[in-house]
C-alpha cells in the first residue's frame, strides 16, 4: 500500500530533489569543454537544457509552498556530492556516472514520489515529474549507450564502474535522494571535495585535425567571390562558443537562478547554430571535420574575468553581428540558397536575446563587484583584452597577425572589430 505523506513531507522531498537538480544544472555544464566528441557535446548540452526545464518546473512547484528562492536552501551534502562527480577523470567516467548513477537515482525517486503522493491533492507535483520523466529516461538510455557502445578498454571500463560504485555509496551515506535522511555519523565519514575548475583549453576529437587560433575562410570554399559556405563555416565554428558559454554558466554558479537559466539557454542556442553550419557545409560537399577550428576563441575569452568574458561575447561578438548577417542573408538569397539564408535569419533571433542576457547580467555583476568603470568602458576593455589575446595566439600559430591592433572599440557603428562573430563580406 502506498505511503501517503503530508504537505510538510512533500515539501521536504521537493526541496531535496531541487537541491540536487539545481546543483547539477549549474555545475555539470562546466564539464562540456572536456567532452571531445562533437556529437556528444551537442547532445549533452541539449540534455542540460531539458534539465533546466525540469528544474524550473520543480522550482515553481516549491514556490507554491511559499519559498520564493529555493536555491538559497540547498543541501550542502548534495552540493559536495556533485563536486565529487565533477572530479571524474575523463568523459568516459563522467558521462556514465552522471547518467547511469545520478540521473537513474533521480528518475527512481521521482517515479516513487508520483506513485506515493496523493495524486489529486498533490497533482501539481505529480505533473512536474510525469511531464518530464520520459525525457529523463531517454537521457539515461543515451548515457548507457555512451559506454556500452564505446571503445574504451576493459580496464578503463572497470575503473569507470568502480567510480560509479563510489558515487552510489556516497548517495547511500546521504540517505538516498528519495528519503535523504542521513545520520550525522554517516555524514562525518564523507570527505569534502574541492570545487571543479574549467580547463584552460577545450578538448576536441582527433577527427578535427586543423586547430587554428582564428577562423580561416579562404580554405573553406575555393571561390574568387564570397560564397555562402563561408557563412555556414562561421556558424559551424561557433563550436568553441558552446564551451565558452558553458564556462559562463559554471563560473557564474553563485548567481541567481535566472542567470543560470539564461546562459544554459544560450549554450543550447550555440549548439543549434553550430549544427546549422555543420549540416549546410555537408550539403555543399565540405567536410566539417576538415576545416580549421578556431580554438583561440575559447582560450582567449576564457582568459578574461567573468564580467569581461560576457561583455566581449555578447556586447561585441554578438551585438555587432546583426548588420553583416543581414547582408549574408541577402547574398545567400542571391545564390538561390534559401536554407543558408534561413540559417542567419533564425540566428539573429537568438543573438538578440543573447545581447539582452549579457546586458542584464553585466549590470548585475558590476553591482556585485562594485565596478567603478562605466558600462561602455567595461565593454571596450573586454574587447581589447580578447582581441589582444587572439592576436598573440595567431602570432604563435604562424597565422596572419597584426603588429598594430589599431584603435580601441567604440561601439558597433564606429568600430570594425575582429571579434564580430559575423565578419563583413570579404570579396567584392
Amino acid at each position: 500500500m502506498p505511503h501517503y505523506f503530508s504537505s510538510e513531507e512533500a515539501l521536504r522531498k521537493l526541496k531535496l530533489f531541487y537541491s540536487l537538480e539545481f546543483d547539477l544544472l549549474r555545475h555539470t555544464i562546466g564539464y562540456c569543454p572536456l567532452l571531445p566528441r562533437y556529437a556528444d557535446k551537442c547532445q549533452f548540452v541539449r540534455h542540460v537544457y531539458e534539465d533546466l526545464k525540469r528544474t524550473r518546473a520543480l522550482r515553481e512547484r516549491i514556490q507554491d509552498f511559499g519559498i520564493a528562492q529555493p536555491e538559497k536552501q540547498l543541501h550542502a551534502g548534495w552540493t559536495n556530492f556533485v563536486r565529487r562527480l565533477m572530479g571524474a577523470q575523463g568523459a568516459d567516467r563522467f558521462i556514465p556516472a552522471l547518467y547511469r548513477v545520478v540521473k537513474a537515482e533521480q528518475a527512481a525517486a521521482y517515479r516513487l514520489y508520483a506513485q506515493s503522493t496523493l495524486r489529486l491533492n498533490d497533482a501539481p507535483s505529480v505533473e512536474v515529474f510525469e511531464d518530464h520523466l520520459s525525457a529523463l529516461e531517454r537521457q539515461i538510455a543515451w548515457g548507457k549507450q555512451f559506454i556500452e557502445c564505446g571503445s574504451i578498454s576493459a580496464e578503463r571500463e572497470r575503473e569507470t564502474e568502480a567510480f560509479e560504485e563510489e558515487l552510489r555509496a556516497h548517495m547511500a551515506l546521504l540517505g538516498g535522494l528519495y528519503d535523504g535522511a542521513a545520520t550525522e555519523e554517516a555524514q562525518e565519514t564523507i570527505a569534502e571535495y574541492p570545487a571543479y575548475a574549467v580547463p584552460a583549453e577545450m578538448l576536441l576529437e582527433p577527427a578535427f585535425v586543423w586547430r587554428s587560433a582564428e577562423r580561416i575562410y579562404d580554405v573553406v570554399a575555393a571561390a574568387e567571390e564570397e560564397h555562402p559556405a563561408h557563412h555556414s563555416y562561421a556558424h559551424f565554428t561557433e563550436l568553441p562558443i558552446i564551451d565558452l558559454v558553458a564556462t559562463i554558466v559554471y563560473d557564474g554558479r553563485h548567481m541567481p537562478f535566472d542567470y543560470i537559466a539564461d546562459f544554459v539557454r544560450q549554450a543550447w542556442d550555440e549548439v543549434r547554430h553550430s549544427q546549422m553550419g555543420f549540416s549546410r557545409l555537408r550539403s555543399m560537399g565540405i567536410d566539417p571535420y576538415a576545416v580549421p577550428i578556431p580554438l583561440g576563441h575559447y582560450s582567449s575569452y576564457l582568459a578574461q574575468p567573468l564580467l569581461e568574458r560576457i561583455a566581449a561575447l555578447t556586447q561585441v561578438g554578438e551585438a555587432c553581428s546583426f548588420v553583416p548577417k543581414k547582408k549574408w542573408q541577402q547574398m545567400a538569397r542571391d545564390h538561390n540558397d534559401l536554407l543558408t539564408a534561413l540559417e542567419h535569419d533564425f540566428d539573429v533571433v537568438d543573438e538578440k536575446n543573447h545581447v539582452k542576457f549579457g546586458t542584464k547580467w553585466m549590470k548585475e555583476l558590476m553591482a556585485k563587484q562594485a565596478e567603478t568603470r562605466p558600462f561602455a568602458q567595461v565593454v571596450q576593455d573586454a574587447e581589447w583584452a580578447v582581441r589582444d589575446a587572439v592576436n598573440e595566439l595567431k602570432k604563435e600559430k604562424g597565422e596572419k597577425w597584426q603588429a598594430d591592433l589599431g584603435p580601441k572599440f567604440t561601439g558597433c557603428q564606429g568600430s570594425d572589430t575582429p571579434l564580430n562573430l559575423a565578419p563583413p563580406i570579404m570579396f567584392a
